[in-house]
């Protein structure tokens, strides 16, 4: 059985915050969600899912159990520019086992059919290089010169310079 998709439900908070708690993640977003934190981005991301037809979805595990989240997430240019974020996140206990390869090129696919955009990006901290790693099995390519500091973080934080990939519309549906 394949990795599934499915979206967020009240019923999935709880795999919700434990994907935010969890110390493998929350080390490359900064720390930790705390509660209220969680439950905000949980309704944004529920919502998103439900009023749009895309956005992030729970990534189920070959039990059926939500072990991830994966999607395409909007930006508002909070970080300094637009565009539409492939993003995901794995448990653990989730992680090397294709999940992420499994859904993200459906996700990706989608992504280019449904919305007029001509590239996704997708970025993570310098030193989070199995990411990297992800993003490059995914199709997308290294942007040297889109690499930026995170502004949310720190001038000294060691997550603050982050490193830009994109996927161009012209290279979706190519060979991953």
């Amino acid at each position: 059985m394949h990795p599934r998709l499915r979206p967020w439900t009240e019923a999935l908070f709880p795999a919700w915050e434990a994907l935010n708690r969890d110390p493998s993640i929350a080390q490359w977003l900064g720390g930790a969600m705390d509660a209220a934190q969680s439950r905000v981005a949980f309704d944004r991301v529920a919502s998103g899912v439900a009023d749009q037809g895309w956005g992030v979805w729970a990534v189920l595990d070959e039990t059926g159990e939500a072990v991830g989240a994966a999607g395409l997430h909007a930006l508002n240019g909070d970080l300094g520019f637009e565009g539409v974020e492939a993003m995901w996140r794995l448990r653990s206990d989730a992680v090397g086992r294709g999940l992420i390869s499994g859904v993200m090129p459906s996700i990706l696919t989608d992504g280019f059919a449904r919305l007029s955009i001509d590239e996704i990006l997708a970025f993570t901290a310098r030193s989070n290089v199995r990411s990297q790693a992800v993003m490059r099995r995914l199709g997308f390519i290294r942007d040297e010169g889109r690499d930026f500091d995170h502004p949310g973080l720190a001038d000294d934080h060691p997550l603050r310079p982050h490193v830009m990939y994109c996927c161009s519309r012209v290279q979706e549906g190519q060979p991953r």
